[in-house]
């Protein structure tokens, strides 16, 4: 009985290592294939792998800087309308012009700025990790007339209605809006060939930001009283930013890249709007001094987005052990809902808040 079964058992032993050894059998070469299940090659580019920029013996660290000529703008900063003698002060405004740092106004200025920073690579997986200051000045002047004839009606004054003898009557108005802004930005992210020719970098991160903004309206009345309008517009936020950058490199050292962020921060405004008046006493029908004081600080959370697209050139140097790399490019920012300026739209300032 033992041996008749220790035989069922060799003999099944030797049938499982036989069913073995057939399929291990490689195929005949000239064997006919079937195309529809054949497993398709990798093509000759179908790869991806960590960014290597080429240097010998590289150190993992690097620092940059940024050269930029920017010209900042704002909505909402409009400061009189050019009236005719046909309505005067009247409102509603029939005939009226919006003039200074209006829409269509050429008059904001290129300023200048710069960005600082410095990054390193994680020599495991290549992750990358940077910090990014950018500072910018801002600084644009504007002046305005009522070209001879009619009026101007400041906007950051209370109108009077129904009456064109009790109206501020101006004849001309300047301003200037300055301030600085400056953003702090702290990324990581890893960057990857997706083919030979295409570097993709997608980050993300945080960002704190402080835009400070001064503006100063002054309005001449007859050419002998001036009339002031102090405006402080300072915000704080900090939040999350992500960004996407897309290089594509052309050889000899030329690429082009392209870049867009966005980040959303929490943060604050601290609001401070006042006007001043003339000591002297004016003559009718101006003799009337409008004087008003609003402070205001409240919490927000803000969004703002970037675009960039330019070209870059880079070299090596010191046996590949150093690269230098220049870029020129266009950018552009957007911060929503920055000016927190009040306009008055009712005889009673504190009814426009």
């Amino acid at each position: 009985m033992k041996n008749k079964f220790l035989s069922k058992a060799l003999f099944s032993l030797a049938a499982i290592l036989f069913s073995a050894s057939a399929i291990a059998i490689p195929k005949d070469p000239c064997a006919p294939t079937d195309v529809c299940c054949e497993e398709p090659m990798p093509g000759p580019f179908a790869f991806s792998y960590p960014k290597d920029i080429g240097l010998a013996c590289p150190r993992d660290f690097y620092v940059h800087g940024e050269f930029l000529l920017m010209k900042p703008s704002e909505e909402g900063l409009e400061y009189a309308i050019d009236q005719d003698y046909t309505t005067a002060n009247t409102f509603p405004l029939l005939n009226g012009k919006v003039k200074g740092f209006s829409t269509n106004s050429d008059e904001w200025d290129w300023r200048y700025g710069f960005r600082a920073g410095f990054g390193f690579y994680n020599i495991h997986d290549a992750w990358n990790f940077s910090a990014d200051w950018t500072y910018i000045k801002i600084k644009s002047d504007s002046e305005v007339s009522n070209g001879g004839t009619g009026f101007l009606l400041p906007l950051f004054y209370p109108p009077i209605a129904n009456s064109t003898d009790d109206g501020i009557n101006l004849h001309n108005a300047s301003s200037r809006w300055s301030g600085d802004y400056s953003t702090l930005d702290i990324m990581m992210g890893k960057p990857y060939h997706v083919s030979r020719y295409f570097v993709s970098n997608p980050m993300f991160g945080v960002r704190v930001g402080f835009i400070d903004q001064d503006y100063h309206v002054r309005y001449f009345q007859n050419d002998r009283f001036e009339r002031n309008v102090w405006l402080k517009n300072d915000y704080w936020g900090a939040g999350l930013r992500g960004s996407y950058e897309g290089q594509f490199i052309l050889g000899s050292g030329f690429s082009f890249y392209g870049k867009m962020a966005f980040a959303l921060l929490f943060g604050k405004f601290d609001i401070s709007q006042q006007s001043e008046n003339p000591t002297t006493a004016v003559i009718s029908p101006n003799n009337l001094l409008y004087e008003y004081k609003l402070e205001d600080s409240f919490y927000s959370v803000q969004p703002n987005a970037e675009l960039g697209l330019g070209v870059a050139w880079n070299r090596y140097f010191h046996q590949n052990q150093y690269q230098v790399s220049v870029k020129v490019g266009y950018e552009f920012h957007h911060w929503w809902d920055q000016n927190q300026a009040r306009k008055f739209f009712d005889g009673d300032p504190t009814a426009n808040d």
